[in-house]
């Protein structure tokens, strides 16, 4: 993530909390975590590349390649 705006340490806060609510839900492990993985992946992505965008705009860095 970019350093921009302190967006990846507020993700890893969404993603600890994510990972709570997931294995209090209860249920066997391995299915848990594989759903909380698949959410977090998916998320994850998106905020690489908002970050990515931001910091580009706000302090100048290359932008992700496409794709």
């Amino acid at each position: 993530m970019s350093p921009a705006a302190g967006a990846g340490a507020g993700h890893a806060l969404r993603d600890a909390a994510a990972l709570t609510a997931a294995l209090t839900r209860g249920g066997p492990l391995i299915p848990v975590l594989r759903s909380y993985e698949q959410e977090m992946i998916a998320s994850g992505f998106a905020a690489v590349r908002a970050s990515a965008a931001n910091g580009a705009r706000v302090l100048g860095q290359a932008p992700l390649p496409a794709g």
